[in-house]
């Protein structure tokens, strides 16, 4: 079985997977936990569509040949007997069938004898940004592919061949490779457009109510767009290799539509890099006004230390035991009849006084408020 696990707090997306040491290479060795294969067909040619669902190998085999184009798509990697049998069928090679059920793979081109192996990452948000592994298998007169459990951003495509709109049943396999690999990158822009409100929302929420769980959705978001980074940028890589290179089993008619297929990939890395700066950003904003909020209560109470220092001043000098009896210079107003009253009185105007000035200055208060009562004035 191979082992994967994956932590839950700080390394969200840092995935642990290791194989059996000097295990022979093309061993098929799937996860336990992985859902069992169902497997849909489809059969097409200009003027014709058969659409299957099959229990097993057996039905694909019955139309092998029959069409001009057959794509099988497989959603599910719980069983080693079914990738081995459509290996055979269609003669895929060992090393490949083993990148399918050994997930985690980097996005990559491959080239065998009988088909062109690409691995791709399709998007995923629920609470979190993940993606699921897809492998495509491109050859004469097939397409296979193979996903990790159902459900995907494919049903244009489906749909498409359905309708017979546009090429798709027009043109060979390789249109269907491009459509597929298309809808992938296409799938990203819903993601990025998500995030990019949710950093709308962190930066309404630094510019009115700070908090730690503030910085944390930060982090977490950035963690987030470096995760698709890594996933985009293999992507951007493989379709320029598609476009540029010499591969087997893509006419040059096809090429066309992948530069297509490029300048969307270009497009989202030009978004995600702006989102990962806005994010950057977000963090200097937030200690920035998390800064600003410590200033200003420290101003506020510096202003009230400040103001109580001369009433301390004032409360210190009348709480000195002077005997006035002895000299009329020793606190007279200890005698006086609203002595009491007085130094209350002076504690206040004091303080008020204070509070005048330290608006005045600006000091409290709303600066510009002030300034617009005086140019009124």
């Amino acid at each position: 079985m191979r082992d994967h696990t994956e932590s839950s707090d700080h390394a969200d997306h840092i995935i642990h997977a290791q194989r059996p040491i000097g295990i022979s290479p093309g061993t098929l060795i799937v996860d336990d936990d992985a859902a069992p294969p169902v497997i849909t067909v489809w059969g097409y040619g200009p003027d014709a569509l058969e659409e299957h669902a099959v229990p097993d190998v057996a039905g694909v085999r019955a139309l092998r040949g029959r069409w001009p184009v057959l794509w099988v798509n497989v959603d599910g990697l719980g069983s080693a007997k079914t990738i081995a049998a459509l290996g055979d069928l269609f003669g895929l090679h060992r090393l490949a069938l083993e990148d399918v059920a050994n997930l985690h793979q980097r996005p990559k081109i491959e080239e065998y004898p009988s088909s062109l192996f690409i691995v791709i990452r399709m998007p995923e948000l629920v609470e979190r940004f993940t993606t699921e592994q897809v492998s495509i298998f491109l050859g004469q007169d097939f397409v296979v592919t193979f996903q990790e459990h159902p459900g995907d951003c494919l049903d244009p495509v489906r749909q498409r061949i359905r309708t017979g709109r546009g090429l798709i049943r027009k043109s060979g396999p390789d249109y269907l490779t491009y459509a597929i690999l298309d809808a992938v990158v296409d799938s990203y822009f819903p993601v990025l457009e998500a995030y990019g409100e949710r950093l709308e929302e962190l930066e309404d929420d630094i510019a009115h109510t700070p908090t730690t769980k503030t910085i944390r959705r930060i982090q977490q978001a950035k963690r987030d767009l470096l995760v698709m980074r890594r996933s985009i940028w293999p992507q951007r890589e493989l379709l320029n290799s598609l476009l540029r290179d010499e591969v087997p089993f893509v006419n040059d008619s096809t090429r066309i539509y992948l530069r297509d297929a490029y300048d969307h990939a270009v497009r989202i890395m030009d978004l995600l890099e702006t989102y990962r700066e806005l994010g950057s950003g977000l963090t200097d904003f937030y200690m920035s006004s998390v800064s600003n909020r410590m200033n200003e209560v420290m101003k506020v109470l510096t202003v009230i230390a400040t103001i109580f220092i001369p009433l301390t001043f004032v409360a210190g000098l009348y709480g000195m035991n002077f005997n006035a009896d002895v000299s009329p210079f020793n606190l007279p107003e200890l005698n006086w009849y609203l002595g009491y009253p007085f130094a209350l009185l002076l504690m206040v105007v004091l303080a008020g006084i204070l509070v005048l000035f330290f608006r005045r200055k600006g000091w409290i208060g709303s600066p510009e408020r002030d300034r617009d009562t005086d140019d009124d004035r």
